[in-house]
């Protein structure tokens, strides 16, 4: 397929994407959708003198939804196949540094808009790049940022298409100030020529907030794949073709080019897709808000009748007789005048108008409850219980209502590990050489030792003095090598070295932790997890106070009891140091391995050799 490159030619393959969504109802549909999940539900209704209920039910089933697919424990475990210490050390820096990046780039509490943005649009997209401007304090500058992205602001090559790496192109789109634009276009070196071309368009997006006056320009970034032929050679220094397939890019307005062809030598689109209901031959997909709209619609219009029914048929109407009552005042019902209200002599009566079917609010009840039953955010579910008794079964009903969540809960899980596996590609291309904090167990894998110690046997720090007849140091004298801390990574092993990516993602619902706790006590409590550095490590930071301060100091308790240990068997090899007596024990009650009988008795029998009995 041809790629075109020239800004009206991807003006004009933006216009057809824009043309494609707007043929499926896209815009309107995520339109709408904002609308009534924000309480927006009486739009466009000329009403004015007619109160308007709002019963926000989406908004209470989305909010259901977010909380159960969303997770904050997120692992990546990379996996060397040449299985050797070193590779394995090296693995796990690299696995640290993914989750700071992660972590730095709030990604996780993204992940919660996301998941909103795929509920109520039907899609929702991360755009991970990298930014060379941030300051890291080190050689190399620049670090990885991710952006959340409207499902209508990317638009596919192939939109009868969900996969995101078998695209021809992707298109994401911005909407700019104008003369925001003008000074990108200015710091990128374009003319002033150009920059005089970069003009205000009327193109128009969904909670687009904008006054007449503003003044806003569409930016396209394209991004599409390209083979090249490299040649490598091979361990004897034979050169061989080998086929290489790199993402490039280019962005344009609809008349100029704001940043030239760029070859950004990743293997991966830097875009994430998330659908929250996949639709056949189409790249977007569905929002369970669009199909519920009629009801939400039914029941604030019904609820809306019978308030205004209730408002003026609610208290009693008043009549009376004008011939023989001048002027009655009764704010609360605004009495009738009757001319000859009664030929029997009465002056004022009162008549209730007959009170509306009660079907009306079962009807209202059942609706609101078959919808949320439908949706799979049922009153269990919801936590909407009178009489939580049997709290186990509470929890069981909850985790068997969330079953029809599995789909998206996987296909969640899918885009978080696709987020994962692009920053690591990003990493190998852009990272180059950094300074990585290490454990001292990596360091050592790693042999990156910072200097060396030596230590007697109380473990104090000494001057070596060496043996002048053997040259080495005396036997008491222990070697120590201190590792270092920090370590420069080559962050380009990640684009050709063999590794296996691993990313973990678990549920944090409100029962999981709490089933972990249980979990840890249970398995300490029986013996299977004996060391409490390890239990600890098991518990969330939240349940306990300062607990990494804790770990340090079980550590260095267990680092001075092996010292200790290590002093006595050291002290146990020396001639001439032996166990002293405790306080207060007699040293005659037990000499060696004989008893005070035994000795008298080897005592007499040498008076008898020596002297017949007169040895003294």
């Amino acid at each position: 397929m041809e790629i075109k490159k020239k800004p009206e030619e991807i003006y004009a393959e933006y216009v057809d994407g824009t043309s494609f969504n707007a043929g499926m109802e896209l815009y309107s549909n995520v339109k709408k959708n904002q609308r009534f999940f924000m309480g927006d539900q009486w739009y466009g209704v000329n009403a004015p003198d007619m109160t308007k209920p709002v019963f926000n039910i989406i908004k209470r089933v989305v909010s259901y939804f977010i909380a159960m697919l969303v997770s904050d424990d997120v692992g990546v475990h990379i996996t060397p196949f040449d299985d050797t210490e070193e590779n394995k050390a090296l693995a796990d820096v690299l696995a640290f540094s993914v989750e700071k990046v992660i972590e730095r780039t709030k990604t996780t509490t993204k992940a919660r808009k996301n998941i909103q943005n795929a509920c109520v649009d039907g899609d929702t997209a991360v755009y991970i790049s990298f930014d060379p401007d941030i300051e890291t304090n080190q050689s190399y500058q620049g670090d990885i940022e991710t952006e959340v992205v409207d499902n209508t602001h990317i638009i596919f090559g192939n939109p009868y298409s969900s996969e995101v790496q078998k695209q021809p192109y992707i298109l994401v789109v911005q909407r700019l100030y104008t003369k925001q634009v003008k000074d990108m276009a200015k710091e990128a070196g374009v003319s002033e020529n150009d920059i005089s071309m970069i003009t205000p368009d009327d193109d128009e997006y969904p909670n687009e907030q904008v006054s007449a006056d503003t003044q806003l320009t569409t930016v396209i970034t394209k991004f599409w794949k390209e083979k090249t032929t490299v040649n490598d050679k091979d361990q004897f220094g034979i050169s061989k073709p080998r086929t290489k397939t790199t993402v490039k890019c280019i962005k344009v307005t609809n008349k100029v080019v704001l940043k030239e062809e760029t070859d950004l030598e990743y293997k991966l689109y830097p875009i994430a897709w998330f659908s929250w209901e996949k639709t056949s031959n189409n790249y977007h997909g569905r929002s369970p808000i669009t199909g519920l709209i009629p009801n939400q619609v039914f029941i604030n219009k019904i609820y809306a009748m019978c308030m205004v029914y209730m408002t003026n048929m609610g208290f009693p109407r008043v009549f009376y007789d004008e011939n023989k009552i001048a002027k009655l005042t009764n704010d609360v019902t605004k009495a009738t005048a009757i001319t000859n209200m009664d030929m029997a002599g009465k002056v004022i009566d009162a008549v209730k108008a007959p009170d509306f079917s009660n079907q009306i609010i079962q009807l209202i009840d059942s609706t609101i409850a078959y919808t949320k039953e439908t949706m799979g955010a049922s009153d269990a579910a919801l936590g909407e219980i009178s009489n939580p008794n049997n709290t186990s079964a509470i929890v069981s009903v909850q985790q068997a209502s969330s079953v029809p969540l599995e789909i998206q809960k996987l296909d969640f899980y899918q885009f978080y590990e696709d987020i994962v596996r692009i920053i690591v590609d990003i990493m190998g291309c852009d990272y180059g050489t950094r300074m990585v904090k290490i454990t001292e167990s990596q360091a050592k894998a790693l042999n990156l030792v910072d200097h060396i110690e030596y230590h007697d046997m109380f473990g104090n720090q000494v001057q070596p003095v060496l043996d002048p007849m053997t040259g080495q140091l005396p036997p008491d004298i222990e070697v120590v090598p201190i590792y270092k801390t920090y370590a420069e990574i080559d962050f380009s092993v990640l684009r050709n070295a063999n590794f296996d990516l691993d990313v973990e993602i678990g549920q944090s619902s409100y029962w999981s932790e709490q089933t972990q706790v249980q979990t840890m006590d249970n398995l300490f409590d029986k013996g299977i997890v004996t060391n409490p550095i390890t239990y600890l490590e098991g518990i969330p930071d939240k349940y306990i106070p300062n607990k990494r301060k804790l770990m340090d100091e079980l550590k260095q308790q267990r680092a001075e009891a092996e010292r200790q240990q290590k002093i006595v068997e050291q002290q146990s090899m020396i001639p001439g140091v032996t166990r002293g007596m405790q306080d207060g024990q007699d040293n005659r009650a037990s000499v060696g391995m004989y008893g005070n009988e035994q000795l008298n008795q080897v005592y007499e029998a040498s008076k008898e050799f020596y002297g017949g009995g007169n040895a003294e």
